[in-house]
């Protein structure tokens, strides 16, 4: 006789299994829900075969778990059943690791006893030997428990000002896994750029932060003028260790610094990060525009923004330039009724300016500009804007840039639905058609932080996605705390970050219940979980430094252009107006045509902010 089928109602699959393809999860308390596309974990004959680790439960031996050893293929740990939030798609799976890497997404189990073990048919590569084999769970597999739970990759700040080592637990915490940036500590320079000046420098850096249990990517001063012993300062910052090279208006961003430095970046394998010029003492937003047109390769541009920084009134319109990899700082991010305000004293404070000097405070007002601020929220929610990132420690904060990111999408989610009734101006590229959930809208501002400053980095083939063969730098989330608190951070498939109770109870969950520091991070397994991100010309400098953290270096990124940010390739025509003699009309943002004045009641309240925090 046939087995008979058995049936279970989505609401118990739910609280058993997490969800599954068709149900919808709301992140965090934002306005944003995605919806499952497709659940891998039950394998391809629906439910019956997914493996959940417990007592009673399925991965024990000769059931979910299989007698291979690692010798025949079988993977390190297996997360099972985790939502995964990518550029690429909104699936649940099991994820296999290994070797620090992530190794298959499929259906994991037992193919002794189990059906439809294998990887998963999905537009990216899924397994890295065989299809079966890579999710086999066995002997020498650890479980992690992702059922009910939402799997990103690890976030990737590309803007952090290392001036205190304790940065590196707010990053973790807020899900980041990768920093790139620059700094000496507590040094004036450090305070308002993010640069490393000097190969002695970058390489005291490198030595201080080898235990640090986060990737490193650093920036040495891109400033540095003309001439023959100019072009040697910056040859020999790349060899010392840096990945990339800032230029900065406080070090000068004049158009000769700008000009050499993206030739050294053709010359050494660097990426260029430009913080242009407020003052417009050097030249205009088109004399920069005109040297990265000049020199043919793609350029990161930090401040492409309404008030962080560069050329005042109009730097975001290097957002409409092909070769400008265009990102923008979280202080900005979303409009709020505070931000202007606070936004002019972080300028004070960040760029050693003088509150008593009245053209130290004329300097700071012209880079605090309501509608230009607006413009970028809404230039983020079109996908022409590309790369969030914190400026932490000189205007941003480094725990929020997930958080931030986030409420953006929803506070511009919420502008649409006001404004527009729900029309997205672009919405046929955008894809926001479907009203039941917000897919689109997650792909395009995950990926803002993820994958894309990966790509404008050089460094998508080791990380920036749950892919395979990539490192398994990863984020497990509640739901409920999504973008706000990370459970748990996996640096190559090692933990070394977990929420977890009091270390003297009985068991894991007694209060306080927050955020520690595990095991990756400690002892020399931090040196074996993270890399230093450099030029190619730096690798030999490695053995006489005497560090331990891997170095890989970065790929050639001058070839890149916008078409290469996944889901935020948006190039709109961009116009900044005039200041007019009142104020409050000055610099109104034009998009295609069509004027976006920032709305006279900005939002008093956001998700992700009190609900969270009680202090």
């Amino acid at each position: 006789m046939p087995t008979p089928v058995r049936t279970i109602d989505r609401q118990a699959y739910c609280e058993s299994f997490g969800p599954t393809k068709g149900d919808r999860v709301r992140l965090a308390d934002t306005d944003i829900c995605i919806e499952v596309e497709e659940d891998y974990s039950r394998g391809q004959h629906g439910s019956g075969n997914e493996v959940v680790f417990g007592g009673g439960k399925v991965i024990r031996e000769s059931m979910g778990q299989a007698s291979s050893s690692r010798e025949q293929g079988t993977p390190d740990t297996v997360i099972t059943g985790a939502l995964i939030l990518d550029w690429w798609g909104i699936v649940k799976a099991d994820v296999a690791l290994r070797d620090g890497k992530i190794y298959a997404i499929g259906k994991a189990g037992n193919p002794q006893c189990m059906s439809d073990v294998r990887a998963a048919d999905l537009p990216i590569k899924t397994h890295t030997n065989d299809p079966v084999n890579d999710l086999v769970i066995g002997p020498e597999t650890e479980i992690i428990a992702g059922n009910g739970k939402i799997l990103t990759a690890g976030a990737i700040d590309t803007h952090v000002h290392f001036l205190l080592p304790e940065l590196a637990a707010h990053a973790l915490s807020g899900g980041i896994t990768t920093c790139v940036g620059g700094g000496t500590g507590m040094a004036t320079g450090s305070l308002a750029t993010t640069a490393t000046p000097g190969a002695w420098n970058i390489q005291q850096a490198i030595k201080a932060m080898d235990t640090v249990p986060l990737n490193i990517g650093l920036h040495g001063k891109g400033s540095a003028g003309g001439g023959q012993q100019a072009w040697k300062a910056l040859e020999s910052q790349a060899k010392a260790g840096a990945c990339g090279l800032k230029i900065h208006e406080d070090w000068g961003a004049t158009p000769v610094a700008l000009r050499d430095a993206l030739a050294a970046a053709n010359e050494f394998g660097l990426q260029v990060s430009l913080h242009s010029d407020t003052l417009n003492e050097a030249g205009f937003y088109e004399s920069t525009a005109q040297v990265i047109r000049n020199s043919g390769r793609s350029i990161h541009s930090f401040h492409t923004e309404g008030s962080g920084g560069g050329h005042a009134p109009d730097i975001l319109q290097l957002a409409s330039m092909d070769k400008v990899l265009p990102a923008s700082t979280n202080p900005t991010l979303p409009l709020t009724r505070n931000t202007a305000a606070e936004a002019k004293w972080m300028v004070i404070l960040a760029h050693h300016l003088n509150s008593r000097d009245p053209n130290d405070i004329a300097f700071a007002e012209s880079r605090v500009r309501r509608h230009t601020i607006f413009a970028e929220n809404v230039l983020h929610d079109l996908g022409a804007l590309s790369i969030t990132s914190s400026d932490a420690l000189a205007m941003g904060r480094v725990g929020e840039l997930v958080m931030r990111t986030w409420q953006t999408a929803h506070v511009m989610k919420q502008y649409w639905a006001d404004t527009m009734q729900g029309q997205f101006p672009d919405r046929d590229q955008a894809g926001d058609m479907d009203m039941r959930h917000d897919n689109e809208r997650a792909k395009r501002y995950i990926a803002k932080y993820t994958i894309n400053p990966a790509i404008a980095q050089g460094m998508d083939d080791d990380i920036g996605s749950i892919e395979v063969g990539k490192y398994a730098d990863l984020v497990l989330w509640d739901p409920r705390f999504f973008g706000v608190r990370a459970e748990m951070v996996l640096q190559a498939g090692v933990q070394v970050w977990a929420v977890c109770g009091d270390p003297n109870a009985s068991v894991s969950q007694p209060e306080p219940y927050w955020g520690r520091i595990n095991w990756g991070s400690s002892g020399k397994a931090v040196t074996s979980c993270t890399r230093v991100f450099v030029a190619p010309v730096a690798t030999p400098s490695k053995d006489a430094l005497g560090t331990e953290t891997p170095w890989v270096p970065i790929k050639p990124t001058g070839q890149l252009n916008k078409t290469n940010m996944k889901k935020n390739a948006a190039l709109p025509t961009i116009h900044v107006g005039n200041k007019e003699e009142n104020a409050e009309d000055s610099y109104v943002v034009t998009i295609h045509g069509q004027e976006y004045p920032a709305p006279a009641s900005p939002p008093e309240r956001i998700p992700m902010t009190q609900r969270y925090s009680l202090f």
